[in-house]
């Protein structure tokens, strides 16, 4: 079984408390054909000096319109029959790649695929489990239409042919947050993800560096792009409308209530 090369794109900028971990976790796949590949949007905080004592990587450095312009550019000069995406403060699980490679090489037909991801703190410590076990098994039941409905596909466990990507165009940089949910929605047009049950990377969120702006906007975006590819899926649009609206009410709650809390 001939597997297929795979490219992995890092956009970065001043992530030098974890882009090493980021690097490792590439570099210890072990996987016969994989590139990694570096944007870094001028970092000014020691990230340079790591990417250039770094072995067998190609990086760039130069200002760019944010992390979609940065991921485009990374895939426009990578070479990989298959391309994932990993921030730089995110990290793949051990044999990842390679139960990726595997299972594309047996469905020839396939043109994405997907896995579970878990959420983590800025020590690497899981969190939110209650949010990883819903996605995940959402994930096993997925079907266009319920995709729809939220985003439960994780960016950092997802890898796609660069055929795909071809047909289906670059991230859309007018996006700040939901780029990805644009992404991989329109490359669910294509057809359905093979789903591997299993963890294929750690996606670290710190928490209260979202503010409750960029937080209400992510959902926004969300309802945008489920109503941009939701054609012939009227229900799953309007759930999806509903969903994203009662998810920042809920939080918003939480901020409130933690506001009013005694100190």
């Amino acid at each position: 079984m001939e597997l297929p090369s795979v490219s992995v794109i890092t956009p970065c900028l001043n992530a030098r408390a974890t882009i090493e971990q980021t690097l490792e976790s590439v570099s210890a796949q072990g996987y016969p054909q994989i590139e990694h590949v570096l944007v870094d949007g001028g970092s000014t905080d020691g990230t340079l000096e790591v990417l250039e004592r770094a072995e067998g990587i190609r990086f760039v450095s130069e200002p760019d319109r944010g992390r979609p312009d940065a991921v485009n550019k990374g895939v426009a000069i990578s070479s990989g029959e298959v391309i994932g995406f990993l921030n730089a403060d995110d990290y793949y699980e051990p044999g990842a790649v390679d139960a990726v490679g595997e299972a594309l090489a047996r469905r020839p037909g396939a043109v994405w695929a997907t896995g579970y991801c878990h959420i983590v703190d800025g020590a690497g410590a899981e969190m939110r489990r209650p949010v990883t076990a819903w996605k995940n098994l959402l994930l096993r039941r997925y079907s266009y239409g319920l995709y729809l409905t939220q985003n439960f596909v994780s960016d950092p466990a997802t890898f796609v042919r660069r055929s795909a990507l071809e047909r289906v165009g670059p991230l859309d940089v007018s996006l700040k947050i939901s780029h990805d949910y644009d992404l991989w929605l329109r490359v669910a047009r294509l057809g359905d993800p093979v789903v591997l049950p299993r963890y294929l990377s750690n996606f670290r969120m710190v928490e209260g560096t979202l503010s409750m702006a960029g937080f209400e906007r992510q959902f926004d975006e969300h309802r945008e792009c489920a109503r941009r590819h939701g054609d012939g899926h009227p229900l799953a649009v309007a759930a999806n409308v509903a969903m994203s609206r009662l998810i920042v009410a809920v939080y918003g709650g939480l901020r409130r209530a933690r506001r009013l809390r005694p100190a």
